[in-house]
């Protein structure tokens, strides 16, 4: 991707953006807000369902970009906040800052929430852990076919201020999600949203970390969106922004980067958590020529309290 500023007047900015086919988008952004008041290209049709896939993510790649660059190069806070990876960034730093009490504090109802998908696990020690939200009656797929939400807001000194409730996106019919949000959040744009899927971690320490990981994922998803290759230590595998993985599960155009065992050069999978134990401990209970799964050699140590 490649932009240049071509003019400006009281409200616009305009810009000149290659894609990476090298096809031209012009491009008018706003500069209170970020919207896109013109977009003119010759490179796809002008309609968005005689394009291709790839057509319509380069199309969307431009608009996102042009949003990016003014947002860098201008003093103009025009790039929304879920595709914000210097923002998204300060919001890790801060949830890796936490301790065990401060995440109890401000996650403990999401930790508990995910955590209560193991109460008929005997392998997993869920103790005295109740779901704080129920789960929708109108949501088909089995309970587990959830994936859980919570935004996070920075104070003025970049700490964790507060915490929206807990969003749940279920299945309603094939292939539609719905999200229903529980619990009240501040009144105003959250500076970044972790997104999980249930996991059996039981600690939270090492949940601290899945969040933490998560966001390090989305930064990915930021950049990958742009059309643009992330900075090196973004370069991880894992589930990010849900609204992404499908980009990367179904369309040729996108390595699969959620998937964690993926082979795609330059990206790991480096979700390191805080564990019980020292990660040289955790290889010696590991026998690589047992019959067992590496989930039933390792679960007493790290999902037992």
């Amino acid at each position: 991707m490649d932009a240049q500023i071509t003019g400006r007047t009281n409200e616009l900015i305009g810009l000149s953006v290659v894609d990476n086919d090298d096809e031209e988008h012009v491009i008018d952004v706003r500069k209170e807000n970020g919207v896109i008041t013109g977009h003119q290209q010759d490179g796809y049709p002008d309609e968005a369902a005689k394009r291709s896939f790839r057509g319509n993510e380069n199309v969307d790649q431009a608009r996102r970009y042009a949003k990016y660059y003014v947002d860098q190069e201008t003093e103009y806070d025009t790039l929304p906040w879920d595709l914000d990876a210097d923002q998204f960034e300060a919001v890790r730093q801060a949830l890796q800052d936490l301790s065990v009490e401060e995440i109890e504090t401000h996650f403990g109802d999401l930790l508990s929430q995910s955590l209560s998908h193991y109460a008929d696990d005997p392998d997993v020690d869920i103790g005295d852990t109740t779901r704080p939200e129920a789960l929708p009656a109108e949501q088909i797929g089995g309970e587990d076919a959830v994936i859980y939400k919570q935004e996070i807001y920075l104070d003025d000194d970049g700490a964790i201020e507060a915490v929206s409730g807990i969003g749940i996106t279920y299945y309603v019919a094939r292939g539609e999600r719905k999200t229903v949000w529980r619990g009240d959040a501040p009144d105003r744009e959250p500076d970044a949203r972790v997104e999980l899927f249930p996991a059996p971690l039981v600690d939270p320490a090492p949940f601290r970390d899945y969040l933490v990981y998560n966001l390090r994922c989305q930064i990915r998803d930021c950049y990958l969106m742009m059309g643009l290759e992330p900075p090196e230590e973004y370069r991880v595998l894992g589930h990010g922004q849900y609204r992404f993985t499908g980009k990367y599960d179904s369309f040729d155009i996108y390595p699969p980067y959620h998937v964690f065992d993926a082979d795609i050069p330059g990206y790991t999978h480096e979700f390191r958590p805080d564990l019980p134990i020292t990660w040289d401990e955790l290889g010696g209970l590991v026998d690589s020529g047992s019959n067992q799964s590496l989930y039933d050699q390792i679960k007493d140590t790290l999902f037992s309290r």
